[in-house]
């Protein structure tokens, strides 16, 4: 089995491969540091069953390269493990399609918990967070959620780590003037005339959470 673990920290990622090398007989692991390489590997490496990932990462976080993974069309069962304990957070990246998330102080146990639920097709939180999966009650931020669509969204979280237009373009694998034309709906939806206060204003309706 192969399993992609994004994270740039070296010393974790080797915790990571000898806890997964214990877990699975034959266990093949690559690993990513940055966005940029983890897409790249994706593309290259087709049976990649499993990704482990990491939010706190340099070029752009975990938030948004969950959706760029989901927007190229990669279906592997994402399980992050993530040092913050953040909820909604938490709840966010479930919301992304995220199978599963998991604290990095987590014990060894829970962690091998964590990964066999969500290569078993299953869900997995923390059993504290478990009515993040219940899906009852109203989220932050949906009044205006139904106003942005899913490709909307993803340019936010890119324009909120201060990407320019033609980068988020590259990264969405779209034109710039599409770009441009999702910015302009989001102006519109949060009433607004800037990138600043489109930011400000979604953090204020829960749509970019704070780790």
């Amino acid at each position: 089995m192969k399993i992609l673990i994004i994270e740039d920290h070296p010393l974790f990622v080797e915790g990571l491969r000898l806890i997964l090398d214990d877990l699975f007989d034959q266990a093949e692991i690559v690993s990513a540091s940055h966005a940029k390489q983890a897409l790249t590997l994706l593309e290259s490496e087709a049976d990649i069953k499993l990704i482990l990932l990491d939010i706190g990462l340099p070029e752009i976080d975990g938030r948004a390269l969950i959706k760029i993974i989901r927007g190229r069309g990669y279906k592997q069962p994402v399980l992050v493990v993530s040092g913050s304990e953040n909820i909604q957070l938490a709840q966010d990246m479930m919301r992304s399609d995220a199978q599963g998330y998991v604290l990095k102080s987590s014990a060894l146990v829970e962690l091998r918990k964590a990964v066999k639920e969500v290569l078993n097709g299953g869900q997995y939180v923390p059993e504290e967070w478990r009515g993040l999966l219940s899906g009852d009650k109203k989220q932050a931020g949906d009044d205006i959620r139904v106003k942005i669509t899913n490709r909307q969204l993803d340019v936010l979280y890119l324009m909120a780590q201060g990407h320019q237009n033609k980068v988020i373009a590259d990264w969405l694998n779209v034109s710039e003037h599409t770009v441009k034309t999702h910015v302009q709906a989001l102006f519109e939806a949060f009433a607004v005339k800037n990138r600043t206060a489109c930011v400000r204003e979604a953090e204020k309706h829960g749509l970019l959470m704070i780790s």
